[in-house]
């Protein structure tokens, strides 16, 4: 892989873990599910690890939408296999979970917490998807 294919396969990867963001802010569950490969793994805090695109929707379903829920995505690091066909990514993210739904500005809770994602990327297909999707917590408001 030369350095423009690598830098392109990162810019991709770092655009995915945005799109992961902006999917779950809009309660996009469609778009949310079409981020992960189809056997994709999300070990999510504390619930048992969901497998494929069936578990992930149904817990996508189960959540309350009568909230504002913000992930504000801070650094992500990819680093991409030789052979251009998957990636590893670190990413930090501060979510808040407002348990408020309204026309905007809602008011503003601390945090609910900061996550570090570990994440597996493949391509597919030609394009990036989550193969495994790992947010240990960092800090939590309810600690």
């Amino acid at each position: 892989m030369d350095t423009l294919e690598r830098i392109e396969a990162e810019r991709a990867c770092e655009r995915l873990v945005a799109l992961y963001a902006l999917a779950v802010n809009d309660w996009d569950i469609d778009a949310f599910v079409s981020l992960f490969v189809p056997d994709a793994v999300w070990q999510r805090p504390k619930v048992p690890a969901m497998n494929g695109h069936a578990d992930i929707r149904a817990f996508m379903e189960g959540q309350s939408r009568e909230r504002t829920l913000r992930h504000v995505n801070g650094l992500c690091v990819v680093t991409v296999a030789e052979d251009g066909q998957s990636a590893t990514s670190i990413s930090q993210t501060t979510v808040y979970d407002t348990p408020v739904r309204g026309e905007f500005p809602v008011k503003l809770i601390e945090p609910d917490m900061v996550v570090e994602y570990r994440d597996i990327i493949v391509r597919r297909g030609g394009e990036w998807r989550f193969a495994r999707r790992d947010p240990p917590v960092v800090f939590w408001a309810g600690a």
